[in-house]
């Protein structure tokens, strides 16, 4: 598992405008599981610990950017799940974001990229929810190994997830 995403890397670093933090202290990813009282799947726990966060023209992961304040908006995995509960918990409408787990991606289109931590029934599966279907999930991937390396190479594909039509029937109607 370790060396896929190491490969997967290896990958993203010929993308132009790559940049990542480096090694992160065992101490601060200790403090972001304390945070969101969660515990990271081991995947993405080997990725920020050897990378913190990367970036590239087209794709991010979040992470822990440490003190580099410049890219805390668009890399820290703590401000997006934040920010996603305060944006999708206080409008009705919308489905809550999942509280077992961490926002580590944005779609572009309006949604984000949730990554289940390892007490949830889903633990390890990063999911895709968007705000067009009101915070419902839409796609999903088994793994934070399977996000990377969909970001980097386009493979594997996600799976898709049943969406409740109805409800967002029930909600424009409304």
């Amino acid at each position: 598992m370790f060396n896929e995403i190491e490969a997967i890397i290896g990958k993203a670093k010929k993308n132009k405008n790559y940049t990542q933090r480096g090694a992160v202290p065992s101490e601060e990813i200790a403090d972001l599981e304390s945070q969101l009282k969660i515990v990271l799947p081991k995947d993405y726990k080997y990725f920020i610990k050897h990378y913190g966060y990367c970036f590239w023209f087209g794709g991010v992961v979040s992470g822990l950017v440490g003190d580099n304040k410049r890219y805390e908006k668009l890399c820290c995995a703590i401000r997006k799940t934040k920010y996603y509960h305060d944006f999708y918990d206080h409008d009705s409408s919308y489905l809550s974001v999942p509280q077992q787990g961490l926002v580590i991606g944005k779609w572009a289109g309006g949604g984000y990229y949730f990554l289940f931590s390892q007490e949830s029934e889903r633990a390890g599966e990063v999911g895709l929810f968007l705000t067009e279907t009101y915070g419902q999930e839409v796609s999903k991937f088994n793994s934070f190994t399977d996000y990377l390396s969909f970001l980097v190479t386009g493979t594997p594909d996600p799976e898709p997830v049943d969406v409740d039509y109805d409800r967002i029937m029930d909600i424009i109607e409304d």
